[in-house]
């Protein structure tokens, strides 16, 4: 069972969320994806609203399921970039961003308004408890970006707030290494 943070528990009680709370997956999301375990709990429920934050605004997080669109170019690159598989598991800021988690359960999120890809936490506890409270993502670069804009802010591969991962070793389609 995914316990959430306690800073952020009572955000998910006042949202419906109990410790025997389940809903039915659905069959796109692969069974064995840790993303399914967030939906069969999760699933259906808004959590919290936009208000100002530690760090920057606080945002909702509509926990919803989405089929994985196969045009969706950006997120297969981020795929094949972070080596895993990631799944939606809802989105956040008004639909304005996406949230996804990977195989690992890592949490990233997506710009639906400009291109820009960010890392929300190493696990989903950490990850909502960060968006719930309004801890800045970290910003991501791929390979053939010099640079991305969040918070108004320019964000290099020599930024500390950006995100290192590795590139895939010998995928030569990327545009490069880090």
């Amino acid at each position: 069972m995914i316990m959430p943070s306690p800073k952020v528990i009572g955000k998910f009680v006042m949202a419906g969320w109990s410790p025997t709370r389940r809903v039915e997956v659905p069959s796109f999301i692969p069974s064995e994806h840790p993303a399914a375990q967030v939906h069969c709990q999760f699933g259906g429920l808004t959590v919290w609203k936009c208000e100002a934050g530690i760090e920057c605004a606080t945002s909702d997080v509509v926990f919803r399921a989405s089929p994985m669109d196969n045009g969706d170019d950006e997120v297969a690159v981020w795929q094949t970039l972070l080596d895993t598989t990631l799944v939606s598991i809802g989105d956040v800021h008004h639909g304005h961003g996406e949230l996804f988690m990977s195989t690992d359960w890592r949490c990233f999120g997506r710009s639906n308004l400009h291109e820009a890809f960010c890392f929300e936490g190493n696990d989903f506890v950490t990850a909502i408890q960060n968006i719930l409270l309004g801890i800045r993502s970290r910003p991501m670069l791929r390979p053939d970006q010099q640079v991305v804009t969040m918070y108004g802010i320019d964000y290099t591969a020599t930024s500390p707030e950006t995100y290192c991962y590795s590139v895939r070793q010998g995928d030569n389609s990327l545009n490069g290494s880090r």
